[in-house]
């Protein structure tokens, strides 16, 4: 069942500790920027953009919708059986879609820095085994906290100090890709034991990927067109250019982890209400997404071009201009993001989710490779920014009228 803690408590442990360690690669990759050099930081990048597209592909969805399909299951063996379905689904992407992913990463990157962009790639995408979707349906941050979070931070501390020393950069995406083997296993046997359930059969997958399609079509699209302006610039643009942008596309990423983990906090807290009361607390996430996204938009265009001085060094720095198009990126993800999981796909909208993905998709994509080319990263800054908008407008309608249909689902109870 999902954990009955107040909401402050979900919010502490869901942000908290995992925000600190989502941002603990700041420990170590500006020790990577400066030695890795201009073009191999641009590489690093380019390769963990090509792996989340990897991560996106196996993971087929579970990210996503995974917390609110185990936020309602009726018990908890329904629950262990959605886990293994996962397991299952997920492992049969990942043996066809590593191999290609790792040939992507080589033939993107600068000369000798293609094990680098490899290994940044391979740690990107095994992010897709993770259980920390799991463990928001649940309501359960502290398996997030001891199985990935706080390994995670001390193993960036650890790899920080050796690569200071050493001066061998590989060592950081190795240190994460062990990070997630080992605490996802780990999870992944007590989890089994908690929620027995009986493991799929082989005649079964079929219906597991057709279940899953639309929503890891929808990552999938997503994935795409916000991990296509950093190869992009790094073929197209100066190493030094490459190397800005890619200092700008790195401090986003890292900042939407923070929505991503304010939506994990309130995925059970919403899904525990019905009829008016779930669409009261909609309301109140969207609003905090908002509100979130605002602020963090108006940081990054500020004050991201100092901060990518002090942190990856002056041949890295990012340009204001590539940061306000990311910044006015980052506060319509935060918003998108608690109307796709907070609202739409709980109301079974993926496929309008999806439709609305592939129409930004498809404007978007060619955008930003147009404006690369003429305009240089600044283009290709501005494209994901018109991509990210176009995704959030055409979900506004479904989002209302989801709601709405909870208005009308119950009177409140006195």
């Amino acid at each position: 069942m999902p954990d009955p803690s107040p909401l402050w408590k979900r919010l502490a442990g869901f942000t908290l500790v995992p925000a600190i360690a989502a941002i603990s690669p700041l420990l170590v990759l500006p020790i990577v920027s400066r030695t890795a050099g201009p073009s191999g930081w641009s590489s690093a990048i380019a390769g963990e953009a090509v792996g989340t597209v990897a991560a996106i592909t196996i993971g087929y969805g579970w990210a996503s919708i995974g917390p609110a399909l185990v936020s309602i299951a009726k018990d908890d063996a329904h629950r262990g059986s959605i886990y293994r379905e996962s397991i299952v689904v997920r492992l049969t992407i990942a043996l066809a879609a590593l191999p290609i992913m790792g040939v992507i990463c080589w033939l993107i990157a600068s000369p000798g820095s293609e094990w680098l962009s490899v290994l940044m790639g391979l740690q990107g995408a095994l992010i897709a085994l993770s259980f920390a979707w799991f463990a928001a349906g649940t309501g359960d941050p502290r398996s997030i906290i001891f199985f990935d979070a706080l390994p995670r931070l001390l193993v960036t501390i650890v790899a920080a100090f050796v690569i200071a020393h050493i001066g061998i950069v590989e060592l950081y995406p190795m240190a994460g890709i062990a990070v997630t083997l080992i605490g996802t296993g780990l999870f992944t046997v007590r989890v089994l034991a908690r929620y027995p359930a009986p493991w799929p059969r082989a005649r079964e997958l079929s219906r597991m990927f057709r279940a899953g399609f639309p929503v890891a079509l929808n990552d999938v699209a997503l994935s795409a067109y916000s991990s296509v302006p950093a190869p992009l610039v790094n073929v197209t643009a100066t190493p030094i250019e490459a190397a800005g942008f890619a200092s700008a596309d790195k401090m986003l990423k890292l900042g939407q982890f923070l929505p991503m983990t304010l939506a994990n906090a309130l995925q059970a807290w919403i899904g525990e209400a019905h009829g008016p009361h779930r669409r009261r607390r909609m309301r109140q996430a969207l609003a905090a997404h908002g509100g979130f996204g605002l602020l963090g938009g108006i940081l990054l265009a500020v004050f991201g071009s100092w901060a990518s001085l002090i942190l990856f060094g002056a041949q890295a720095q990012a340009t204001t201009g590539v940061l306000i198009a990311l910044g006015v990126t980052f506060a319509l993800f935060s918003l998108r993001t608690s109307m796709t999981r907070h609202v739409l796909f709980p109301a079974g909208e993926s496929r309008a989710v999806l439709r609305a993905t592939l129409v930004a998709t498809a404007i978007g994509v060619p955008a930003m490779i147009g404006l690369g080319i003429v305009l240089g990263p600044i283009g290709a800054a501005t494209g994901y920014a018109l991509t990210e908008g176009a995704a959030t407008v055409l979900l506004i309608r479904r989002c209302v009228e989801a709601m709405r249909r909870l208005d009308a689902a119950a009177p409140i109870a006195p």
